[in-house]
């Protein structure tokens, strides 16, 4: 088989929006994956934790990447 007749496939890697980990399963919101760990922690997490912020921060992020997506 010479170089001209082969395919090449690409793989899409998707990672969770929090944690980064790849392909692993999870939920998507605003066409982002959050893993079923992250979705778990985030649940439980209380709005007095700073780890609360940081989820807040993380999807206003994904909202603002889709509404930018959306508006091209």
């Amino acid at each position: 088989m010479n170089i001209d007749s082969q395919k090449t496939i690409q793989t899409y890697v998707e990672k969770c929006m929090f944690c980064e980990q790849q392909n692993i399963p999870g939920i998507h919101l605003y066409q982002s994956l959050i893993c079923s760990k992250c979705e778990f922690e985030m649940l439980n997490t209380k709005t007095s934790d700073i780890k609360y912020k940081f989820f807040i921060h993380k999807l206003k992020d994904a909202q603002y990447a889709m509404q930018r997506r959306q508006a091209q």
